[in-house]
């Protein structure tokens, strides 16, 4: 423990004390945004105006959860806030800027667990499962991260700490990151099927009745031109997502860590 004096510190103590002292240390340098950002580099609005980019943000993704991507306008948000729409494009620059921010929020409810090296194949998993469930919540994230390339604050975090659970397993560098960029692309083309046509409010996934109607359809087929597809006719009703998702995940995971054995 450290002992803390209650002795006044003057004249020739202070001046050794001071010159003891180590220096304070320096603030951590400010993360510049890439040279795509969107949004506009302005000082802050006077205190005492009630809108905030915080707010924006979290009300366009209520708003998008409640009525989906496309009745999202800058009009409804504004509205949902009782301001005009130009306070809006003050904070955020325009539209789609905003939806730049949302995405990095929503990346920003994906927690990433420290690096554990034994098991970083089942971390994976893990995260991949959580970026699904994400998906499942806010429906319409996939269809807005498509074209844009997530380097907010947010996403730069969750970058580098996916990064060191793929490094902590010895994974060789040109693999963790092409790995880790695929994993995302995997799951959100998963997610584009799972939830591309889902309105919101709808349950997501494919309706176990059309996975029937197809499996019927493939069986009444020629057998002659689609033996194959006739044979295996009942594998066309499994409907379940999860079971599924489950699937890609392991060949998905498995080829990583082939691939990182061979490479080490």
């Amino acid at each position: 423990m450290f002992k803390v004096s209650t002795e006044p510190v003057t004249g020739a103590k202070a001046a050794a004390a001071a010159e003891a002292a180590p220096a304070a240390p320096a603030a951590s340098a400010a993360v510049p945004p890439p040279p795509w950002q969107r949004l506009p580099d302005r000082p802050a609005r006077r205190r005492r105006d009630p809108i905030s980019r915080e707010a924006i943000v979290e009300t366009a993704v209520r708003l998008l959860d409640a009525e989906g991507l496309d009745a999202l306008s800058m009009r409804a948000i504004a509205d949902e806030l009782g301001t005009g729409a130009a306070s809006l494009y003050w904070h955020v620059g325009s539209k789609d800027g905003l939806l730049d921010l949302v995405m990095d929020h929503v990346i920003g409810e994906q927690e990433v667990p420290d690096p554990e090296p034994g098991r970083w194949p089942e971390q994976v998993r893990e995260l991949a499962r959580q970026q699904r469930e994400i998906c499942l919540r806010h429906t319409w994230i996939v269809e807005v991260s498509i074209g844009r390339i997530p380097m907010g604050p947010n996403a730069l975090n969750f970058s580098e700490r996916v990064l060191a659970i793929l490094k902590s397993g010895g994974v060789p560098d040109t693999l963790a990151v092409q790995g880790y960029l695929l994993m995302i692309s995997t799951v959100n083309g998963f997610m584009l099927d799972e939830v591309g046509d889902a309105q919101p409010g709808a349950p997501a996934g494919v309706p176990q009745e059309a996975a029937d109607m197809a499996s019927q359809y493939v069986a009444s087929l020629p057998t002659d031109r689609f033996p194959n597809m006739v044979a295996l006719a009942p594998e066309f009703a499994r409907a379940d997502p999860d079971e599924r998702f489950e699937l890609l995940l392991d060949i998905f995971v498995s080829g990583i860590v082939s691939r990182a054995s061979a490479q080490s």
